[in-house]
């Protein structure tokens, strides 16, 4: 039988900026060593906790906060920080979100790495250069609330041990949806189409929405689906295989599958030639997608931009669309299983110590004061009823949208590093259940609409055989410089040439493959394969597996209270 969401009492947390934050409060403070920046002069913050000592954080640029908050290291979220953090001061390094990797390598490469990076990036590139400190027992000691989350969950112990030693923080939140195909429904009835289930389904529902008119307006304008970058990624796992790596465990062995990266180009080659996509597809980094869907001219969209975080995205569609309907669907199956896409939650790393940090134990108090479960809910969920508070059910509810994209929304990541145990002792934190039902909840139709939407996606990426086979990957070994090297450069020559192999028309799929693997092979790629695949035979028990993501899954429940305003029946 399928383990359902519980319904969740209503937590009594007073969250006021008064609130006692007391993560360190309850453990002994420990002394910093020397050489580390200090003041002579000791202050508290409103709960009673000394503060001593400076940390820098990282914190993503997303462009999205508006100009009477501030920016990014200087609003009313991090003015809380340095008020409530048992620190003399909190220094936020800004890193843009769309060019992370490379903002992140020149700062470490100039020496001026933040002491903790909050993340959502590749992070083995910073262990392999030695620039992510080893999180020792004794260091782990330092953060007896995180240290609780990583005994309580053996997959989040997998995930952040590699060779025996531990270099990334994580955290372990519930599976929920970040990439998805949307789809119009609308377009489907009026075409009379059924839902796509297999790949040619789904390039035949493409060529109806380019060809058939389904906006009706008597114009050639509209495009069956997108294949920008994020578009690709999810047709990639519709393969069995992500990015940036591109290996899977087949026949007992860690290979480099060029078998489905064909059979992947192979079909979006067909895509393409097939003129159901918007020919310059190369040039747009994401924006030109989202516009053109939004103005309801493509027919089905195979994004991120409807994770839980991204409602607006719904609202300005439905702004421009007052009657459309949209929906999601599977990953369409192909010979090589049923998978799905990008996935939040579950066992995730999401930062590292600074190696270069000079008060180690300060970075380790910031994150164990981070991962404090009132610490953490209110820089989710901010003050009790400002901007969302909790019902009878337990479901965290908006107060006020309007008031929320001024002051709220653009805070997601200061609390990137946190612990989802909100109600102190559950399996799972009602977060899980939070998103779609919350919006259900809402007075507003709009809202209404996505939470039936995000719903639908939530059921999907729980469903106990669909695998994102990106995950497994975040349990690959650190690569020794020269080793990392030939992987930089073959995975670069590799991904180049597949897209610029997608737009020309007469290379055949197999002779793009064939091209690929010889750049691979001169790059010293190779050499990569056999690393990994020793390291797999030596430490299979040990990584990440389906079965730990499996575990984690919960069949999507509708509330009462939310199930009255669902139009799904």
């Amino acid at each position: 039988m399928k383990r359902k969401f519980q319904s969740v009492v209503a937590l009594s947390l007073v969250m006021a900026v008064s609130v006692g934050l007391t993560a360190c409060s309850t453990t002994k403070e420990e002394p910093t060593k020397s050489g580390s920046n200090t003041s002579n002069t000791a202050s508290v913050t409103p709960s009673g906790q000394v503060k001593k000592g400076k940390v820098s954080v990282m914190v993503y640029d997303r462009g999205l906060i508006p100009a009477s908050e501030g920016t990014y290291d200087n609003n009313r979220w991090t003015k809380w920080i340095q008020e409530n953090a048992p620190f003399e001061e909190v220094k936020f390094i800004i890193v843009p979100r769309t060019e992370a990797p490379q903002k992140m390598n020149m700062l470490f490469a100039a020496g001026e790495g933040p002491d903790v990076v909050a993340n959502y990036e590749d992070m083995t590139p910073f262990i392999s250069k030695g620039q992510a400190l080893e999180i020792t027992d004794e260091l782990l000691a330092k953060m007896p609330n995180y240290k609780k989350t990583l005994d309580k969950y053996p997959a989040l112990q997998k995930l952040t041990t590699v060779n025996a030693k531990r270099y990334t923080i994580g955290t372990v939140s519930p599976v929920s949806p970040n990439h998805a195909a949307v789809i119009r429904a609308d377009w489907l009835e009026k075409l009379n189409l059924p839902m796509p289930k297999t790949p040619e389904d789904l390039l035949a529902v493409a060529k109806a929405f380019t060809e058939k008119d389904p906006d009706g307006n008597g114009k050639n304008d509209t495009y069956g689906l997108t294949l920008n970058a994020d578009s690709q990624r999810v047709l990639s796992h519709m393969f069995g295989f992500g990015n940036p790596e591109k290996y899977a465990v087949v026949d007992g062995k860690l290979t480099f599958v060029w078998d489905r990266i064909q059979d992947w180009l192979k079909f979006t080659k067909q895509i393409v030639d097939a003129k159901v996509v918007d020919p310059d597809f190369l040039l747009d980094k994401g924006d030109k997608a989202l516009t053109d869907f939004t103005n309801g001219k493509i027919g089905i969209f195979l994004t991120g931009k409807f994770s839980q975080l991204n409602s607006p995205t719904f609202a300005n569609f439905k702004k421009a669309n007052p009657t459309a309907k949209l929906d999601t669907f599977d990953l369409p199956a192909t010979k090589y299983g049923t998978f799905e896409g990008y996935i939040n939650g579950g066992p995730s790393a999401v930062g590292f110590i600074n190696a270069a940090t000079k008060d180690p134990d300060a970075a380790a108090r910031y994150i164990n004061w981070l991962n404090d479960p009132k610490v953490s809910d209110y820089l989710v969920n901010g003050p009790e009823g400002v901007y969302k508070k909790r019902d009878a059910e337990g479901t965290v509810v908006v107060v006020d949208p309007a008031k929320n994209k001024i002051e709220y929304d653009y805070a997601t990541d200061y609390s990137i590093i946190r612990t989802f145990d909100f109600n102190l002792g559950s399996a799972i934190s009602p977060l899980a259940n939070e998103y779609y039902n919350s919006y259900l909840k809402s007075s507003d139709p709009v809202l209404q609409e996505f939470g039936d939407l995000y719903f639908k996606m939530a059921q999907v990426v729980n469903k106990p055989d669909a695998i994102d086979p990106r995950k497994w990957q975040q349990t690959l070994p650190a690569l020794a410089s020269d080793t990392l090297l030939k992987k930089t450069n073959g995975t670069k020559a590799v991904d180049d040439f597949l897209l610029k192999a997608l737009a020309q028309p007469n290379l055949t799929a197999e002779k793009a493959i064939a091209d690929a693997k010889e750049l691979w092979k001169k790059a010293g790629g190779e050499d990569v394969d056999a690393f990994y695949n020793d390291y797999y035979q030596k430490n299979k028990d040990k990584m990440l597996s389906p079965e730990d993501f499996k575990q984690l899954k919960l069949a999507p429940e509708l509330l009462p209270s939310a199930k009255k305003n669902s139009k799904i029946k």
